[in-house]
């Protein structure tokens, strides 16, 4: 049989050229792209036949061969002419796959984001921690790499060290200094990254993900030392963040988890992408919570269900509801009124 002509950064530069955010190489269909959050196949044969490993295989090294042999799975990024990629290379129904998500090409600031000023005010603390939380594919990556480098920019010299899987976005120091460290090649996993960063002397610490009760464990002491730490979770609001980290733990544990949370959380940022209404792409909407004493009170006390009453209270501290954060964009023509109504949690309170 032929093989597949097209080469893989053929692929990769035709999705990022055109806004898209994914690429993804499944065996018995053409290559798929997902663009302004659609998923639609690009003019290309079918990926049959070894297509997608003779894609793959002149950007896997000797170290990503071997893993993928053993586990049938290998997670990397690579820069590939003007743009950066993180691959996630896995085994489906005896078939290899992969998901290649496009990185930002730069750093984008805060402002550009449509995030609001308050997320660069949260970046200058100086200790404590911040989640920056959603779905997948809501831009958690992007907020976080804007903060990094907005305490590159702006804020007082300083070590930044990151623990991903895989690295993303690759910084260059201005006022602070990058030390980006990989879980699988730098070190064996996040808790450990994170334990022995604690020895390094950082300013702050930027978390990749917390996936299990080590890495939230260990995250929380980085806090409590006195670091500032980010890191990002796969939930969608800041009660339900709380929630998540108290019962990753053990029961006999969960009141000590609280007690830290609640004297080390600093905010959250809870986010969701949505179709602009001239069809050009997505704009984020956000959920804020700045910790206040009474917001350290409820996560001690276990009120966790009060924390969404507390951000529609705290609009003077910071906070900001998802649902105010969808009327404005309604009220700027950026959302369509369908696209308000569909996300808000009240949508009856939209005028």
């Amino acid at each position: 049989m032929p093989k597949f002509e097209i080469k893989l950064t053929t692929l990769l530069e035709d999705v990022a050229s055109r806004g898209g955010s994914d690429l993804h190489l499944i065996h018995g269909v053409p290559p798929l792209a997902r663009i302004a959050g659609d998923l639609g196949a690009l003019s290309y044969p079918a990926l049959i036949n070894g297509a997608i490993q003779d894609l793959l295989d002149p950007h896997l090294n000797d170290y990503q061969k071997e893993i993928y042999k053993r586990e049938n799975r290998v997670n990397f990024s690579q820069t590939i002419g003007d743009w950066r990629f993180r691959f996630s290379v896995y085994q489906a129904s005896g078939e290899i796959g992969a998901s290649i998500r496009v990185l930002p090409q730069k750093n984008y600031p805060i402002s550009s984001l449509g995030l609001p000023a308050v997320v660069g005010t949260l970046a200058h603390k100086k200790s404590g921690i911040i989640f920056i939380t959603g779905a997948t594919g809501s831009g958690k990556s992007t907020t976080m790499a804007a903060m990094l480098e907005w305490i590159n920019q702006t804020g007082r010299p300083g070590k930044i060290i990151t623990i991903e899987d895989p690295v993303e976005t690759v910084f260059k120091p201005r006022r602070s200094v990058f030390v980006q460290r990989e879980v699988g090649v730098d070190t064996p996993s996040f808790d450990a990254g994170i334990i022995d960063s604690l020895r390094q002397d950082p300013d702050v610490l930027c978390i990749g993900e917390l996936r299990d009760e080590r890495s939230i464990y260990a995250s929380m002491v980085a806090a409590e030392t006195g670091h500032l730490v980010l890191t990002t979770l796969h939930t969608r609001d800041a009660s339900k963040t709380a929630h998540r980290l108290v019962t990753a733990v053990p029961t006999f544990q969960q009141d000590l988890i609280r007690e830290q949370l609640a004297l080390t959380l600093e905010a959250v940022i809870s986010q969701e992408l949505l179709p602009r209404a001239d069809g050009k792409g997505q704009v984020v909407c956000c959920e804020i919570l700045v910790s206040t004493p009474a917001v350290r009170q409820m996560i001690r006390e276990n009120k966790l269900e009060a924390i969404n009453d507390a951000i529609q209270a705290g609009m003077q501290q910071g906070m900001m509801s998802k649902d105010h954060s969808i009327r404005n964009l309604y009220a700027n023509g950026i959302i369509s009124r369908e696209t308000a109504l569909d996300h808000m949690r009240h949508p009856e309170t939209l005028r």
